[in-house]
């Protein structure tokens, strides 16, 4: 009878322990299976934010190409006009030193000194430099002057001449090719007043 009994009472216990055992597993398996589905979303999310991270570096680095190509044709625009309106501003031929060093002796040893419009310009024939036909609006010498001069310029004045800019021009004695060839209204404007102020002077300055 007690033999009975134990082997009965070992296979409660059995079953008692194959029933927790078999709770335990079921509870686990929902729950790892929960667990699993986290991780996958939680990385489904990391590379979402990774790959909206790159598209945003992307459109940054795209928009700040694009900006830098803009600056640099504004740039580049802008500094080819600066150049044009130097040239423009600052055109002149060689003694144009001397010009500001010794006023009245430069006029003195002068033939023509005209301010006008350029209304012709020939290149001369197997020679760089041109001969320009001026429309005088002022004579400084002679004091009265004909209404259009022409004489030549060196290949390499700058700017090179052209039909209707404003000049003031200086030729000397004996010379066909100017000495002064000063372009632009800024430059006349700073020519004649040099030539204005000396003119009286060179009347008693002798030219050697």
């Amino acid at each position: 009878m007690r033999t009975g009994e134990g082997a009965g009472s070992g296979e409660l216990m059995g079953a008692r322990a194959g029933g927790v055992a078999d709770a335990a597993g079921e509870g686990a398996r929902p729950g790892g299976g929960r667990r699993s589905r986290g991780r996958v979303r939680g990385g489904r999310r990391a590379r979402r934010v990774a790959v909206g991270s790159l598209a945003g570096v992307a459109a940054f680095c795209l928009a700040l190409g694009l900006g830098r190509l803009v600056t640099g044709a504004g740039d580049s625009a802008g500094g080819g006009a600066a150049a044009r309106s130097a040239a423009d501003a600052g055109g002149k031929a060689a003694g144009d030193a001397a010009e500001s060093a010794e006023p009245e002796r430069v006029l003195a040893c002068s033939r023509l000194v005209v301010e006008g419009t350029v209304a012709r310009v020939r290149r001369e024939r197997g020679s760089p430099s041109s001969r320009v036909t001026l429309t005088v609006l002022r004579s400084y010498k002679p004091a009265h002057g004909p209404a259009e001069v022409g004489f030549l310029l060196d290949g390499d004045a700058e700017p090179a001449p052209r039909v209707g800019q404003h000049v003031l021009v200086r030729v000397a004695r004996g010379e066909e090719t100017a000495g002064l060839w000063a372009v632009g209204d800024a430059r006349v404007a700073e020519a004649r007043a040099r030539i204005t102020d000396a003119l009286a002077g060179s009347r008693h300055t002798s030219c050697s």
